[in-house]
């Protein structure tokens, strides 16, 4: 007990500060110089909006603590083949709002994307969305069929969320259902009050800068050189005040009832899908992707060797010509 007490005394007296000074900037701050925010069910969304306005519109939806700078490599290929493309910070993440009595469920975020098509005049509109993202993506063409022309899963992690989470994340599981979510931490998070000034603390430290950097780098096989401009952009999100409370509050929505997908219903999706994975996935298991493909009836299904979590970035060369390819309806 009395280890602990002096741990919570360094915790408060110490980090508390830094905590403060590292988290207090206002979303504008932080800003693309095109970026753009717009209100949508109660919630400031910051969003990008590139391209030709009369493209085609296509909709990328980032992953767990990502943002729209996920897409910094795929965003200039898909508007020079003259598509418009909107990407926005799902909140809590990001730069959009962070505020902890929000649902941040993934059927309130299928909403929150129709909602924000809606504000944009995009009736319907090609979905990609990466891990987390694809987890909206899907439940998204499940409550909006007609509102997509085409799908896109880049390692989604769905079925990995919910009251009952259907695979294990794990690169090593059977990807059974039942078999549980890697993710303890989350877990854990979950279940404490959104509010809690030491509870914030703790999020403070488990997704510090450093700690942020190294998630990135183990999520991909061949690992990258990050510099330290683009760790501070991939983690901007992490500088806005109020970004504990958001993690925390979205750590309690992502395993209930209202983040649990059908996928039995995935089965009767007409729309067209490809499932893009890299076969060394270490955060999503190939064998979640594996499941979708026997779910989706229309699929075409893409993996890359020696590739992890985000393909976008480890061959995004590849990457890039094989999503122009499937939405121009030229993939071989």
């Amino acid at each position: 007990m009395r280890k602990l007490l002096l741990v919570l005394l360094f915790v408060f007296c110490v980090v508390l500060p830094t905590a403060a000074q590292d988290s207090h900037y206002d979303a504008a701050d932080l800003a693309d110089a095109d970026g753009q925010f717009m209100t949508v069910d109660g919630m400031r969304i910051y969003y990008l909006d590139r391209g030709p306005a009369n493209g085609t519109p296509v909709i990328l939806l980032h992953g767990f603590l990502g943002s729209v700078v996920d897409w910094i490599n795929t965003i200039p290929a898909l508007t020079e083949a003259g598509y418009r493309v909107i990407a926005f910070d799902r909140p809590p993440f990001g730069l959009s709002d962070k505020g902890t009595t929000h649902d941040y469920s993934i059927k309130a975020m299928s909403v929150l994307t129709a909602d924000v098509m809606d504000a944009l005049k995009i009736p319907q509109a090609v979905i990609v969305g990466h891990s987390l993202g694809g987890t909206v993506a899907a439940q998204f063409v499940l409550d909006y069929p007609e509102r997509v022309s085409q799908l896109v899963l880049v390692d989604g992690a769905v079925g990995l969320f919910g009251s009952n989470p259907q695979f294990d994340m794990r690169p090593n599981s059977d990807g059974n259902k039942n078999g549980g979510n890697a993710n303890n931490g989350i877990d854990f998070l979950r279940r404490v009050n959104p509010d809690s000034p030491a509870a914030q603390l703790i999020v403070h430290e488990m997704f510090s800068p450093d700690v942020n950097k190294n998630l990135m780098l183990e999520a991909e096989a061949k690992k990258r050189s990050i510099d330290a401009e683009e760790q501070k952009l991939r983690t901007r999100g992490l500088r806005v005040k109020g970004w504990e409370g958001g993690i925390l509050a979205f750590a309690r929505d992502a395993f209930t009832d209202k983040s649990e997908i059908d996928l039995d219903a995935l089965k009767t999706v007409q729309t067209p899908v490809l499932l893009v994975w890299g076969q060394d996935d270490p955060v999503v298991s190939i064998k979640v992707g594996e499941s979708l493909r026997d779910l989706f009836p229309h699929n075409r299904w893409i993996t890359y060797p020696d590739v992890g979590h985000t393909p976008m970035d480890e061959v995004t060369d590849q990457f890039n010509a094989d999503l122009v390819a499937f939405i121009k309806g030229k993939l071989q």
